[in-house]
């Protein structure tokens, strides 16, 4: 289990103000917001929503949102100038980047086969993102989604080639191999020459930031939420004690 982040924080806030340059990459569901029954009930709480505003304007640091969300969602909860919002689990970032027809074919009719052979799960809905399918398993008992995730990764079989899941604790998304997550949109937006000093921080609560967790091997991954194993080097309780954190960093770079 990873250690809170309070008990480094003067090492980490020594490395703040040391540093030319600080970027802060954040989930959104579970991380900035609190889970909510379904994706359209999430709020930004007003405390979070001034310390992102002050952060976006500071001229020392990079501040990127990346959920597994649409970027157009994301713009829309947040909406603050001055951040780089990532949808699809960092793949849609402001340019089209346009997908393989033989990804959307096998999408629809992947959408098709779920709708058949899921609705018998009980609790069980799926989102269509249009260039990802979501499965939401939250309020669905342990015992039943694990028999639903089961079903899912064989009725998937078929589309291996074209393409894959990303795991997380109360969904599952399905998404073209194009999209390949959060770990490789970290890598790449790091590896811009504007960045080659950068002090980076990530914080996130899924299991598809896990990736991006081992990323940052030298930077500062935090896990957000309930203990469990995790890659990140610190943990912090939930929303509103990364609102507290980014309070922190930000008195750090005064």
């Amino acid at each position: 289990m990873a250690p809170p982040l309070a008990v480094d924080w003067d090492r980490i806030a020594a490395q703040i103000q040391s540093s030319r340059r600080v970027a802060v990459f954040l989930d959104f569901d579970g991380t900035l917001v609190n889970i909510a029954p379904r994706p359209d009930q999430v709020r930004l709480a007003p405390s979070t929503r001034r310390v992102l505003r002050r952060l976006a304007r500071h001229p020392r640091v990079t501040l990127v949102v990346i959920s597994g969300r649409r970027r157009a969602e994301l713009l829309r909860y947040v909406g603050l100038r001055g951040i780089r919002y990532f949808g699809l689990y960092g793949w849609e970032h402001g340019r089209h980047y346009p997908l393989p027809s033989s990804a959307l074919i096998a999408l629809r009719r992947a959408r098709m086969q779920l709708s058949i052979h899921l609705s018998s799960f009980p609790g069980i809905w799926m989102e269509d993102k249009h260039f990802s399918l979501s499965v939401h398993f939250l309020g669905v008992s342990p015992l039943v989604q694990r028999r639903a995730r089961r079903k899912l990764r064989s009725l998937l079989l078929p589309f291996q080639e074209t393409l894959h899941i990303i795991e997380n604790l109360q969904d599952a998304e399905i998404v073209p191999r194009r999209i390949s997550g959060k770990g490789s949109a970290v890598q790449e937006f790091l590896a811009k020459p504007a960045l080659c000093h950068v002090l980076p921080f990530y914080f996130g609560d899924d299991l598809s930031d896990e990736p991006a967790f081992e990323a940052l091997c030298k930077g500062i991954s935090v896990r957000v939420g309930t203990a469990r194993p995790t890659r990140a080097h610190y943990s912090i309780r939930g929303p509103a004690e990364v609102a507290a954190v980014l309070i922190k960093l930000d008195a750090a770079l005064k």
